[in-house]
């Protein structure tokens, strides 16, 4: 038998490799269980045969890599779905074709790692920010792919499966709190259970840890809820004068959601809402005492209603846009300067609102610099009565975008020192290499950090006296306690 296989097999086997992958490419499914079967038979004859498949399913991937280009960040769906589609179709191919030989499935498993994880294709693909906007635009309310709940919850059991190739985990961590935070805050999010479902499957794959600050946000809803409903019980029962406003208020705890850097811009919060404010803070301060509210009116959104037109329209705008529009209460017209003086926003935010309202024909717009004139178009129609105005402005802004990469850079640091600390705090002295291999190894399940970086978190901890340079050895470290 050895023989057999050494003169009909073993002889051939360079004309087989030769032909595998148009075996794989042309889907010749019994040719390549048969090419499988023949060089099983022989000593390593399937190494050659990984090596092909896990080329050339790389290959593929970096094909949907090039070919998403630079639209990916706003529309991400397709080249997600593509991802998903070949992974599913190899991993299936591994059961059929392969008898559901492990090393074959582990050949795709490096296959995608080296996809996910590549940015050689197109520099601006970064895969863990893209599974996290694919995942926001699932969740989110309008979407068709919930249209259907069992394809939804299919859809984002896959994105599990890429998520798990994913070197960066805190990248996408942080994108997906943040499109958390303003799917809870602006109440868009499509489905509870679905937001729940896939904070268990994170967790489940990357612990509690992972997802502790996800939990928390959830909470501080449910809990915000309740807060709402005992304040207008206060206000009810005090006989209080709120100005006909029906206010709602979400309490979140700092430090919980991903709302640095973006605190906003100054604001002189609306005459017609001050009342409000004052009083929640008052009823928040009895019941809570050494909390402090910080006001973040840029989250903030209104229903109000436009009593002018043929209909009783009703909008739904930011609270930003809320205070430009009270102004026209009065005047039909207003300048720039009026504008500017009376709301403190400045110039860019206050022309990023009036085209909300200039696109939807509410205002039009004549003049330049401070002489910038807006009129109130008294004539205005629209086939829908209520219009949501403020979607334009919880779109992503570049400035949001870098301030979260900046955090995630931010965060390394710490994470990285920390690490370092730790581990110099348990071993007292340790070589430079060996330091650096055990960073390395503490940070893997987070995200792969740059030699780089590590040293330069080294030198910071040696300017901060944590560490010191050995004085026999100056390629060992010594813990300073």
């Amino acid at each position: 038998m050895k023989e057999s296989e050494s003169q009909y097999i073993a002889a051939h086997r360079q004309k087989i490799h030769a032909e595998f992958e148009d075996m794989i490419e042309k889907e010749r499914l019994q040719d390549c269980n048969m090419a499988y079967s023949l060089l099983s038979r022989i000593p390593d004859g399937v190494v050659a045969l990984l090596q092909i498949y896990e080329k050339f399913i790389a290959n593929k991937g970096r094909d949907i890599v090039v070919k998403a280009g630079n639209t990916v960040l706003k529309d991400p769906r397709d080249f997600v779905e593509a991802l998903m589609a070949l992974h599913a179709k190899y991993d299936t191919f591994c059961t059929k074709v392969f008898n559901a030989d492990t090393a074959f499935t582990a050949a795709v498993d490096k296959a995608f790692t080296t996809i996910i994880n590549s940015n050689s294709g197109t520099p601006s693909v970064n895969c863990s920010e893209i599974l996290a906007r694919y995942c926001d635009v699932l969740l989110k309310k309008g979407t068709k792919a919930l249209a259907a709940d069992v394809d939804a919850e299919e859809k984002l059991a896959r994105v599990i499966i890429l998520f798990k190739y994913i070197s960066d985990k805190d990248v996408f961590q942080k994108f997906y709190a943040r499109a958390l935070a303003k799917r809870l805050i602006n109440g868009t999010s499509a489905s509870d259970e679905a937001e729940s479902n896939m904070i268990s499957r994170l967790k489940a794959a990357c612990g509690v840890e992972y997802t502790s600050r996800l939990q928390r946000m959830f909470t501080d809803i449910a809990l915000s809820t309740e807060l709402t409903g005992d304040f207008k019980e206060f206000v009810d029962k005090a006989s209080l004068n709120v100005g006909g406003v029906d206010t709602s208020v979400m309490v979140l705890t700092q430090g919980s959601w991903p709302l640095t850097g973006l605190s906003g811009t100054e604001f002189q919060l609306p005459v017609e809402l001050e009342k409000s404010v004052a009083h929640f803070t008052t009823f928040y301060t009895k019941h809570y005492n050494g909390r402090k509210l910080n006001w973040l009116y840029h989250l903030s959104r209104a229903d109000v209603r436009l009593t002018f037109c043929d209909k009783r329209y009703e909008l739904n705008v930011s609270l930003h846009q809320l205070g430009t529009l009270l102004l026209f209460n009065g005047p039909p017209t207003l300048s720039l300067k009026d504008i500017r003086e009376a709301t403190k926003l400045n110039d860019a935010d206050i022309q990023r609102i009036f085209k909300t309202f200039l696109d939807i024909k509410l205002m039009s717009q004549s003049g330049t610099g401070d002489e910038t004139q807006f009129t109130l178009n008294e004539k205005f129609t629209s086939k829908r009565i209520k219009i949501k105005v403020s979607a334009a402005l919880q779109m992503d802004t570049p400035q949001e975008t870098d301030a979260t990469r900046k955090a995630i850079d931010d965060d390394r640091k710490l994470y990285i020192q920390a690490a370092i600390v730790r581990v110099m705090k348990s071993r007292k002295e340790l070589s430079h290499t060996h330091l650096m291999q055990e960073v390395i190894d503490q940070s893997k399940s987070r995200f792969a950090p740059s030699v780089a970086m590590i040293k330069k978190c080294i030198e910071q901890l040696i300017e901060k006296q944590y560490l010191d340079r050995s004085e026999q050895h100056r390629d060992r470290y010594v813990y300073i306690s």
